[in-house]
């Protein structure tokens, strides 16, 4: 069991999670790195229901490649983005890893769009990369 803690640039939205990480992954696609103004993001997936959060979140819904609907939740103060759902995995949650306190529990297992990847991202070649998003 993994207990996070984290909040938004400007401390309006603060949340808790204490349960376990399903897992976590860099993702290169172009809608992750528009919309969190990076090269890449960095997300760590959290059952659902472990997730406590305090504060105001407004949502952005936007449709994948695959086909899925995808919602952003971010503070409506600052515009902090903190995490991503996914229609088709209704049960997790990714929080944003640049929004959580415990740093040392950041370790990413996988790279998913390195198809699509900014040419000056450097991929760390000891975690599995793919092209795509994998499947099964």
């Amino acid at each position: 069991m993994t207990k996070l803690t984290g909040q938004c640039l400007c401390g309006d939205v603060k949340y808790t999670s204490d349960g376990d990480v399903l897992m976590q992954g860099n993702c290169h696609c172009t809608d992750c790195r528009q919309s969190g103004g990076a090269a890449f993001a960095t997300l760590v997936f959290v059952t659902r229901d472990t997730l406590n959060v305090s504060g105001e979140i407004k949502t952005f819904d936007h449709v994948v490649d695959s086909g899925n609907t995808l919602t952003k939740h971010f503070c409506p103060k600052c515009g902090s983005q903190l995490f991503t759902a996914n229609q088709a995995r209704p049960d997790s949650i990714g929080i944003r890893a640049g929004t959580i306190n415990e740093q040392g529990e950041v370790k990413p297992q996988f790279n998913v769009f390195v198809g699509s990847k900014m040419d000056c991202t450097l991929i760390d070649s000891n975690i599995p990369g793919f092209e795509g998003m994998p499947t099964g």
